[in-house]
C-alpha cells in the first residue's frame, strides 16, 4: 500500500513540474517575444509616419514660408519631384501593409517567413529609393533655384550633397537595413530555440 501511495504522489509531483516547466518555458517565451515586438512597434510607427508625409511636407514647406517662382524651370522640377515622390509614397504604402502583418501571435516560422519578406522589401525599397533620390534632388534645386549660379561656393555645396549622399548610401546598405533584421531574426531565433 506505501508503495502505490509513493507512486501517486511521484505521479502528481512530476505532472506539477511539467506544467511548472511548460509555465515557465511559456513566460520565457514571452518574455523574448516582447524584445522583437517592441522594434516591430517602432518601425510601424516610423512606417506610419511615412505615410502623414503628403500632409507633413505642404505644412512644413507653410511653416517655413518657402517661395516659389512660377517659370518652366519649377514645373519641370515639380513634375520630377512629384513623379519621384508619389512613387516613393506607393512603396512605402506597401511596406506599411506588410509591417501590419507581422502578429506575434502566429507560429514563430509564421512570424520569421514574414520577416523575410519585409527584409526583401525594405532592402528593394531602399535601393530604389536611393537610385531615384539624384531625380529628386534635382528636380528640388530646379523648383528652389531660379538662376543657376556655378562658383566655387555652389561647387563646393554641391560636393558636400555628393558626399552626404554617398555616405549616407553606404551607411544604410552596410549597417542600418541589415543589422535591424540580423537583431530581430536573432531574437526570433531565440523564441524559436526555446519552442522546441
Amino acid at each position: 500500500m506505501e508503495l502505490k501511495e509513493f507512486e501517486n504522489i511521484w505521479k502528481e509531483q512530476d505532472k506539477k513540474i511539467t506544467n511548472s516547466i511548460s509555465l515557465n518555458k511559456e513566460i520565457l517565451k514571452r518574455m523574448l517575444i516582447a524584445k522583437p515586438e517592441k522594434r516591430i512597434n517602432w518601425i510601424k510607427i516610423k512606417a506610419g509616419f511615412n505615410i502623414l508625409s503628403p500632409i507633413i511636407l505642404p505644412l512644413l514647406l507653410m511653416i517655413m514660408k518657402v517661395q516659389f517662382h512660377i517659370t518652366t524651370q519649377f514645373y519641370v522640377g515639380l513634375s520630377i519631384f512629384l513623379i519621384i515622390y508619389l512613387t516613393i509614397y506607393i512603396w512605402d504604402v506597401k511596406y506599411f501593409l506588410l509591417i501590419r502583418k507581422i502578429d506575434f501571435s502566429d507560429s514563430i516560422l509564421v512570424i520569421k517567413k514574414n520577416l523575410a519578406i519585409l527584409e526583401k522589401y525594405v532592402i528593394k525599397k531602399t535601393r530604389f529609393m536611393y537610385i531615384l533620390m539624384p531625380l529628386a534632388i534635382i528636380g528640388i534645386f530646379l523648383m528652389l533655384i531660379q538662376k543657376p549660379v556655378f562658383n566655387r561656393e555652389s561647387i563646393i555645396v554641391f560636393i558636400l550633397i555628393a558626399l552626404v549622399f554617398i555616405s549616407s548610401l553606404y551607411y544604410t546598405f552596410k549597417y542600418s537595413v541589415y543589422e535591424r533584421f540580423k537583431i530581430l531574426n536573432k531574437e526570433i531565433q531565440e523564441v524559436e530555440n526555446i519552442d522546441s
